[in-house]
């Protein structure tokens, strides 16, 4: 009898330190502070392409600031971060591309508008963060200037077969609400997730 409390206890403790482990690399983001795509892939063939673009809405302020992380499914960010800003009537164009991509790389794409995060040579997956480089979408302002009032959309596009697949994208305009307080300051509020 005393074994078997023992083992149980062992077995207890041992599932315990499985559990403390694996939590240590979970993240939480809320989408009413963030934008959250989440999946991207990236390998010597396939890599991912995001768009987002400025309504250019007279309540939005005339530039955006963005921090975008490509967070690996280990929990990550090695496969980088970046930080910009996006202009009032403009799109910004992103690549999660495999250092080693043949067609898609800083050579063979050189517009302005163009951001690039690389990583290994190996294939690699994960999310998409993207949070605001210097404002808070909760505080109320009289322009707003967060990254959840941009439009986001992108696509998994894997070259040797000229095909991929859409991405879905949680928290931006798409799934938002404005809000007007009687002050006549700005919020963004998410609807239907929370």
């Amino acid at each position: 009898m005393k074994n078997k409390i023992i083992t149980r206890f062992s077995v207890f403790i041992a599932a315990m330190a499985l559990l403390i482990f694996n939590a240590a690399n979970a993240f939480a983001v809320t989408n009413s502070t963030s934008v959250v795509s989440p999946y991207w892939q990236s390998d010597g063939d396939a890599y991912t392409f995001v768009s987002i673009s400025h309504g250019s809405l007279d309540v939005m302020s005339s530039q955006i600031g963005v921090i975008m992380q490509a967070i690996s499914n280990d929990g990550t960010t090695s496969f980088g971060t970046s930080a910009f800003t996006i202009n009032e009537n403009t799109t910004t164009r992103i690549f999660v591309v495999a250092t080693n991509h043949s067609t898609i790389n800083t050579s063979t794409i050189t517009a302005s508008d163009v951001v690039f995060i690389s990583g290994t040579t190996t294939s690699s997956s994960g999310s998409l963060v993207f949070t605001p480089r210097a404002s808070n979408p909760l505080t109320p302002v009289t322009r707003i200037t967060d990254a959840t009032a941009l439009n986001y959309w992108g696509a998994i596009v894997v070259s040797s077969a000229n095909s991929g697949f859409a991405m879905e994208f949680i928290g931006d305009t798409h799934d938002s609400v404005f809000n007007v307080d009687t002050g006549g300051s700005l919020s963004i509020r998410p609807v239907g997730l929370n």
